[in-house]
C-alpha cells in the first residue's frame, strides 16, 4: 500500500493539478489595477415590454349595452371573437362572452349576424381580414 502512495507521488500527472483558486499566476499579478471592484450595475431591463392594457378594464360590461357587445361579434356569422383577436384579459373576455350570450337569450342582440346599425362603428378588435 505504501508503494502505491509513493508511486502516486512520483507520477508526472501530479504536477497538472490546478492551483488553488485564490492564487494567481505570477504573470498576472502585476496587471491588477487598483479601483472599484468589477461588479454589475443595477439597471432596468431594456428588453422588457410595457404591460399590455385590456381595452375594457375599468368599464362595466352589461348585457344591455348592445353597441359595445356587438364589437366582439363577427358581422357575418355572429360568432364571438376569441381572446387572441379581441386582446381582452381573461376576466373581461368571460364577462363579454356571458353578456353576449345573455343578450342573445333575452333578445337584445341577434344571434346569427351583427345588427346592421352597428356595422359602421369603429373597430375595437384587430381583425386581420377585411369585411
Amino acid at each position: 500500500m505504501a508503494a502505491r502512495v509513493a508511486a502516486a507521488a512520483r507520477s508526472p500527472w501530479r504536477r497538472l493539478v490546478p492551483a488553488a483558486p485564490w492564487e494567481q499566476p505570477r504573470r498576472l499579478q502585476h496587471d491588477r489595477q487598483p479601483g472599484p471592484p468589477d461588479q454589475p450595475i443595477q439597471m432596468e431591463n431594456p428588453y422588457k415590454e410595457p404591460p399590455k392594457k385590456c381595452v375594457l378594464c375599468g368599464i362595466n360590461v352589461d348585457y344591455k349595452n348592445v353597441q359595445l357587445l356587438s364589437q366582439f361579434v363577427s358581422p357575418h356569422t355572429g360568432c364571438i371573437y376569441g381572446r387572441h383577436i379581441t386582446g381582452l384579459c381573461n376576466k373581461k373576455q368571460k364577462e363579454v362572452t356571458k353578456a353576449i350570450k345573455r343578450a342573445h337569450v333575452l333578445g337584445f342582440m341577434p344571434v346569427m349576424f351583427k345588427n346592421p346599425s352597428f356595422l359602421t362603428d369603429p373597430k375595437i378588435c384587430n381583425v386581420k381580414y377585411p369585411e
